[in-house]
């Protein structure tokens, strides 16, 4: 579909936001593959530098991932050089991770990768649409987190 052309009925929100969704995870992965990541690394690698010492089980939640996926991605990162784990002192059973310097750069390199991308998505769009289109999103999350643990009681 050309960008330029116009439609008779406006794109319903829930299509839009897909939508939106979509081409932005495509372009990060996109830019990301230049650099020798991948989506999924990328999100162990932002929690693991937000949260240095977090646990697998920790990372899997975080990402929305089951801890398996999570433990194979940790494996690759580690391999590459990009973060290590090491025991947790409260939990013999469990491993923290933490970026080494070389996943730091990754890191910083596929932030600036991302706020590039959404400063080109917004361009053009006012801080105040930006700060209602935040709001409104926030509220639907809030609505259908709520709506979904009403569904599971049911």
């Amino acid at each position: 579909m050309k960008s330029n052309q116009t439609y008779k009925h406006q794109a319903p929100m829930g299509y839009l936001i897909h939508e939106v969704a979509r081409l932005m995870k495509r372009r990060f992965e996109e830019e990301a593959r230049v650099h020798g990541i991948t989506l999924p690394q990328w999100r162990v690698l932002a929690q693991v530098a937000i949260n240095e010492g977090i646990t697998q089980v920790a990372l899997a939640t975080a990402t929305d991932t089951d801890p398996m996926t999570v433990s194979g991605v940790l494996d690759r990162l580690e391999k590459r050089g990009l973060l290590d784990r090491y025991p947790d002192p409260t939990d013999s059973r469990a491993k923290l991770a933490r970026l080494t310097a070389e996943g730091e750069e990754i890191f910083t390199t596929a932030r600036k990768v991302g706020l590039a991308m959404y400063e080109a998505a917004l361009e053009g769009v006012t801080p105040e649409e930006r700060q209602t289109v935040i709001t409104a999103l926030t509220r639907m999350r809030a609505n259908l987190s709520g709506q979904t643990a009403d569904l599971e009681e049911v």
